[in-house]
């Protein structure tokens, strides 16, 4: 009797020991990546191969009031994922407010008044400098280190600021060709695309040359840096060399060829679905509009190579590569509390992580940033996220610094210029100086 009275007391106090120990177990953060550390703070932490993004489990009963901005085609998306984060924090209230919001201009909306901006939001890297010029973006703090460090070196750098980081990865994309396999089938070059005699269609191919997103692969192609090799450097906007009149010469040279089109974004659906082109380069977020405008002759390419004038091989087209970030908005404290900034970073966190990124792989056929499923996307089977990560060697980031917020307009006025023939030869030199002040001033 003494013995099992014995046994039962020992019983209680391992329950009574389980108990505390269970409570204090907050967060497990995982973290996959072989690539070495080259931003932020702190090294880089290796562990289970499935990252997740604190898992939290519960919550403390609190009722948070948060706005989440994303993209008008993802917000159905979005609204499952923050059911998805409830489940996990089931002790707490939340009242949503999903809004949607341009993800390449959502700066603009956020900086007129930064009190009012939703509490996390999406947005392209190009825009990091002017939100943090304008005092918008909270700082991620380096408990969130190992999810960001867990991505590919270029969203890392898209993500940070001297040093520090600023928002979370979640997306990666560039520019690559859509065609319509019934049409044309040897896409690996531009002059052989142009050149195809193709039945029926007005165009072989589409680009919107008003569009420096698109114009400015002429440029990196023919070896032109934008603020540096990184980007990063707001002194180094050297555009007046023989580089860009190499890509000068090239842009004007397809103002003679009649099978180039120079299609916008609104109209690029419906020249594709009537047979009006037959290839078209733009970026993933086109992905689901244009397999529904070609159906079954959907395919997609790496970009082609072009042909400088005088040089005697191809060059591979170099675009611009892009990173989706989460942020959350430095509002002040009379409109959101620390604790609701610290769920609202714990919710961008959550809708950036590895299981999340893999969703909109799946679903969207959106590029990872995370390392390891940005490796393994190279033989996914999904042909579009192969060919961002085989276009991913020839891309270069869209530099994020204040500065960059002037080069898009500017840039565009002068190559589409270039294209109508309006700037001459003799007329380039002047006309890069003159972007060349605007993006110093």
């Amino acid at each position: 009797m003494r013995r099992l009275i014995t046994k039962i007391l020992m019983l209680i106090v391992l329950a009574l020991l389980v108990v505390p120990l269970a409570a204090c177990e907050r967060e497990t953060i995982y973290v996959a990546d072989k690539r070495s550390n080259t931003q932020g703070g702190g090294g880089r932490t290796q562990s289970k191969t499935n990252q997740t993004t604190e898992e939290v489990t519960g919550g403390d009963g609190t009722t948070y009031n948060l706005t989440i901005w994303c993209a008008e085609e993802d917000e159905a998306m979005i609204r499952e994922m923050l059911n998805d984060y409830e489940g996990v924090y089931s002790s707490n209230h939340y009242n949503w407010k999903v809004e949607t919001q341009g993800e390449d201009v959502v700066s603009s909306t956020v900086i007129r008044d930064v009190s009012a901006a939703a509490d996390v939001f999406s947005f392209a890297n190009d825009q990091l400098g002017t939100l943090l010029n304008n005092d918008a973006l909270t700082q991620i703090p380096s408990k969130y280190n190992a999810q960001i460090e867990a991505q590919i070196d270029v969203a890392r750098l898209a993500a940070s600021y001297e040093s520090k980081y600023y928002a979370i990865p979640y997306s990666y994309e560039n520019c690559f060709l859509y065609y319509n396999k019934s049409l044309i089938t040897n896409v690996s070059s531009l002059e052989g695309i142009l050149n195809a005699s193709l039945s029926g269609v007005e165009y072989n191919l589409g680009i919107d040359m008003s569009d420096s997103y698109y114009t400015t692969m002429f440029l990196y192609t023919a070896g032109v840096t934008i603020f540096g090799e990184q980007g990063t450097d707001p002194n180094d906007v050297n555009l007046n060399n023989a580089n860009a009149y190499k890509a000068c010469k090239y842009i004007q040279s397809l103002s003679s060829k009649t099978k180039l089109g120079s299609i916008a974004k609104a109209d690029q659906y419906g020249a594709l679905q009537n047979g009006k082109v037959a290839a078209m380069i733009s970026g993933p977020h086109m992905i689901s509009q244009f397999k529904q405008a070609l159906g079954n002759n959907f395919a997609v390419a790496m970009l082609p190579t072009i042909r400088f004038e005088g040089e005697s091989k191809d060059t591979q087209l170099v675009s611009f590569s892009g990173v989706k970030l989460y942020g959350v908005s430095k509002k002040s404290t009379d409109v959101r509390s620390d604790k609701a900034t610290e769920e609202a970073l714990r919710v961008a966190a959550y809708l950036a992580n590895q299981k999340n990124q893999q969703r909109r792989l799946e679903d969207r056929e959106f590029c990872p940033t995370d390392a390891t499923l940005f490796e393994d996307a190279l033989s996914s089977g999904i042909k579009t996220v192969e060919t961002v990560v085989a276009q991913s060697e020839y891309s270069k980031l869209k530099p994020g610094i204040i500065q960059m917020s002037s080069y898009w307009d500017n840039m565009k006025g002068f190559l589409l210029g270039v294209y109508k023939l309006t700037y001459g030869e003799a007329d380039w030199a002047n006309e890069l100086k003159k972007i060349e002040n605007k993006l110093k001033s």
